[in-house]
Formats: C-alpha cells, sequence, structure tokens
C-alpha cells in the first residue's frame, strides 16, 4: 500500500505522529493521550542500520541460514539482548551494489556505539570468516556500507503477526519537499482525507499488521556510495511495513480503489523515490 509519501525531518514526524495518534489499535479505546502523542513525536523509538551484504562464490541458502544463525548465537553471548536483526532481500528488483541488507536493530545510538566496540573486539567477524569462508560479504571496506538512521514511530500495529517465523515486507521510499511546501501542507493531508482512509480502511476489514516508520538519516545522504533508486539527496526514507507480507495485497487493493486522490494531495507536497521492496525474516530477536 503506497499509503504516504513523506518528507522532511522532525517537522513532518511531529505532525504525522499528531495526524496519526487518532488512528489506534482498533482492539483498544479510540481515546488518544495526547501526551504519548508528544513523547512519540519527540524522540527516536530505536536507532537502525542497514548493512550492504554480497554473496561469495560459496553462498548458498543453506550456508548463508547457517552463517546468520552463528552470528546470532555470537552476538547473544556478548550479552547484547536488546538487538534485533533481520535479513532482507529486494522483492521485484535487484541492486549492484548488494545481494540483500542486514537490518541491525537497536534501542539507541549509544547502544550502536558501545555494541560496535565490543563486537570490533570480540572476534566474531574472523569466526565467521573462517566458518563460512567466501560466503558472504557485509559492510564494505572497513564498514564504509553501513548506513545509519533515527526512527521514529508515532504508533504500533493494530496486530502483530502471527508467527515469528512469518515473512513480512518494508518498503522504502527516500523522500523530500517540494519547493514552496512546508510542514503545514502536510498536516492538511495527514489529518484530513489520508486518516480518513486509515480509519476506513481497518474499520472494513479489521486489525492489520501494517505500520509505518519515519527513518531519519544519521549521515550526509549528498556523500558517499548510493544503490540504484536512492536520489542524490533527501530528506528522509519513509517505510511502509507489513508484519504479515500476505496482507499487503488487500492495502494494495483498498489504496488502488480509493486513494488516487489523496495520492495526488501528497505528491503535490512531496517528491519521493519508487517504493523499494523487501522481504523481511528476523534473524535475532530481542531477549526478554
Amino acid at each position: 500500500m503506497n499509503i504516504i509519501k513523506l518528507g522532511s525531518v522532525m517537522a513532518v514526524f511531529s505532525l504525522v505522529a499528531c495526524g496519526q495518534g487518532v488512528n489506534q489499535e482498533n482492539t483498544k479505546s479510540a481515546a488518544v493521550d495526547p501526551q504519548e502523542v508528544e513523547e512519540a513525536a519527540s524522540s527516536p523509538a530505536r536507532y537502525n542500520e542497514f548493512v550492504w551484504c554480497s554473496n561469495g562464490e560459496n553462498a548458498t541458502a543453506d550456508n548463508l541460514v547457517a552463517r546468520d544463525a552463528l552470528w546470532s548465537e555470537s552476538v547473544s553471548e556478548l550479552g547484547m539482548d536488546e538487538l534485533m536483526s533481520a535479513n532482507l532481500k529486494p522483492v521485484g528488483w535487484s541492486s549492484e551494489s548488494f545481494d540483500s541488507l542486514t537490518l541491525l536493530m537497536w534501542p539507541d545510538k549509544d547502544a550502536r556505539n558501545a555494541g560496535w566496540i565490543t563486537y570490533q573486539e570480540s572476534g566474531i567477524e574472523e569466526k565467521l570468516n573462517e566458518n563460512f569462508a567466501g560466503v558472504e560479504i557485509c559492510g564494505g571496506v572497513d564498514w564504509a556500507n553501513v548506513y545509519g538512521f533515527d526512527v521514529y514511530q508515532p504508533r504500533q500495529a493494530s496486530k502483530q503477526s502471527s508467527t515469528e517465523d512469518a515473512i513480512a515486507y518494508a518498503g522504502y521510499q527516500f523522500c523530500s519537499f517540494n519547493e514552496g511546501n512546508k510542514a503545514a501542507d502536510l498536516r492538511k493531508v495527514v489529518m484530513g482525507s489520508y486518516t480518513e482512509f486509515l480509519q476506513e480502511f481497518e474499520t472494513e476489514v479489521g486489525p492489520t499488521s501494517y505500520n509505518f516508520l519515519v527513518q531519519i538519516p544519521d549521515f550526509d545522504a549528498a556523500v558517499g556510495e548510493r544503490h540504484n533508486g536512492v536520489p542524490p539527496q533527501f530528506d528522509l526514507m519513509w517505510t511502509n511495513f507489513w508484519g504479515d507480507k500476505t496482507e499487503k495485497a488487500m492495502g494494495d487493493k483498498a489504496w488502488a480503489e480509493s486513494g488516487a486522490s489523496i495520492q495526488e494531495s501528497f505528491d503535490a507536497v512531496m517528491t519521493c523515490s519508487d517504493e523499494q521492496g523487501y522481504d523481511l525474516t528476523i534473524t535475532k530477536n530481542r531477549k526478554v
């Protein structure tokens, strides 16, 4: 579902949080706690890193899974209980820059900084290369192809996926404001026709695993290497997420049937790249 195309940093996120705050879980009260909305808008929910990974000559499905399992086990032994990770594989497209992405989901940037120091001192990377030579290379030279984002998440999906091993879908768009537009223009669309669409959609079909994120780059997007489809500059990365990818088709259908005029309103305010879709599978869960 190409629900929304967004751009610009904190001001944009704040207004999205206000607009989406009224679309709470269908299984809960419709009342919105303004304090919760304000807190969600003012600070990141976590810190994400995307690591480029390329398959080697010995890459097979079994070898890649086994390598991920050894990595997860080794990282857990370091005590990184709150770190989550996932594997992202392009759906319907490919890149010359990577075969897949490793997504690292840290609780915050401080945890990320400490975690990388511990990891690099641990010898895990050397162990992986020894046990799985020629299977996968990640991060580029001196980890140049690792890209961090502050993640803002104003709401939770109205339901969680039914099984931990369900394949999820993540779609990313790289977005910026059109000239002469500002947060107030986006607010008008978000709090109007877009919010109404989301409410009507889940009223009709019930709770879904759909969610969205606003991810703000923690690097200069105009400098360094970019993979295909990423514009020279962007303000943020908008994320459409389905915890169960089998539900995505009904969202796309609803948007195709009734979202055209809403999309035109967003397009007048924002310019975004085409969505790049990935199958997402969890490789390390948070230890509770």
